[in-house]
């Protein structure tokens, strides 16, 4: 064996060794390299008199920087908090898939058991090349369909991320100062 046929095999070893190395990296810039037709896909809701606040809501959208994932959330005292992710084109068309399966088209306003004023609003807001809606559902929780809209959308915009803004209110926190609740 000559000194020159050790000298390739290192180089290529190194170089095979280097792309294996790479496999996640690469796998990220293959999938951002999609082909991707937007078709002016929009989803969004927004909930009011929720629990998770004054107002709580997730927007997914393609139109105005690609494939990317909003939410929000609104205390009751006013502050907002609001985070966005860009999302993979093909992150992006497996929610709409999910979404696209719950017959949006079809959908209208909805009510769900006897309600008070309090129970949480949400307006829902559902678009693409061809079609386009808005309708709301009242409900403590969300009736099928309509929650086959909400869960994929939140699954996507929690995904590794962490709660918005803090989650204790500022009364327990008051009553853990006072050394009243360990």
């Amino acid at each position: 064996m000559t000194m020159r046929s050790v000298g390739v095999g290192v180089v290529l070893a190194l170089a095979l060794g280097g792309a294996a190395g790479c496999g996640g990296r690469q796998k990220q810039a293959l999938a951002e390299r999609q082909s991707f037709d937007c078709k002016e896909r929009h989803v969004g809701y927004t909930a009011t008199n929720h629990l998770g606040g004054e107002e709580v809501g997730v927007q997914m959208d393609c139109a105005t920087k690609g494939p990317q994932i909003v939410r929000w959330r609104v205390l009751r005292d006013g502050t907002r908090f609001e985070d966005a992710r860009a999302m993979t084109p093909g992150e992006f068309d497996d929610v709409w898939k999910q979404i696209a399966g719950s017959g949006w088209e079809y959908l209208g306003d909805c009510t769900n058991g006897t309600l008070e004023d309090s129970d949480p609003i949400f307006v829902f807001d559902v678009r693409d090349d061809q079609n386009a809606k808005v309708f709301k559902c009242q409900s403590r929780t969300m009736p099928y369909p309509y929650n086959t809209l909400v869960d994929p959308l939140d699954l996507a915009a929690h995904r590794g991320r962490e709660q918005l803004g803090d989650t204790e209110p500022a009364e327990m926190k008051a009553l853990d100062r006072e050394g009243k609740v360990r």
